[in-house]
């Protein structure tokens, strides 16, 4: 697992599960929260390597055979050899466009009520920008859905000029 952060450490400890043993590369200390943490601190199959970063990846015929990692307070390398990598770094939501107009939260992801609006009615948001996405590409899709109908929800009764009456066709919004 590359990583150190919540969805790092969380899906390490779900892996934990399948694995035989995991290990966290972080090229700084774990920032996950002190509930991760403490799960992460209950397990024996999971190894942990902070201030560490991997350098390459090699293997033949498509499968991944081998992984150079640096050890960034000493500088020495190794290698490992693993089953897979799984990569959970830089989930920074990418809402620069609202900063400053919607609400978001400490993360930069934008706030929504059950509906998925923003703190700015008639904005939606969906997926990875929003506060609480699974940061899965099923939910987003769903989430999307989901928007679409509240979009339409929304936007009806300003179309019409009667609040709860349908848009007519052809008029514009």
């Amino acid at each position: 697992m590359i990583g150190g952060g919540n969805s790092a450490v969380e899906e390490s400890l779900f892996l934990a599960r399948f694995a035989s043993r995991v290990t966290i590369v972080s090229r700084g200390a774990l920032s996950a929260s002190r509930t991760a943490l403490a799960k992460l601190a209950e397990q024996t199959s999971i190894d942990v390597l902070p201030n560490t970063v991997p350098v390459a990846f090699a293997g033949q015929h498509g499968h991944l055979e081998t992984v150079v990692l640096r050890d960034e307070t000493s500088g020495q390398q190794r290698e490992i050899h693993p089953g897979g990598v799984f990569v959970f770094v830089g989930v920074t939501a990418n809402t620069e466009l609202v900063k400053g107009f919607v609400d978001l939260d400490e993360h930069g992801a934008i706030q929504t009520d059950p509906t998925l609006q923003s703190s700015v009615p008639g904005i939606f948001a969906a997926g990875d920008a929003r506060t609480g996405s699974t940061k899965q590409a099923a939910s987003a899709a769903g989430e999307g859905a989901a928007v679409a109908l509240s979009i339409r929800r929304y936007v009806t009764p300003l179309a019409s000029g009667i609040p709860g009456e349908p848009c007519i066709p052809g008029q514009s919004v």
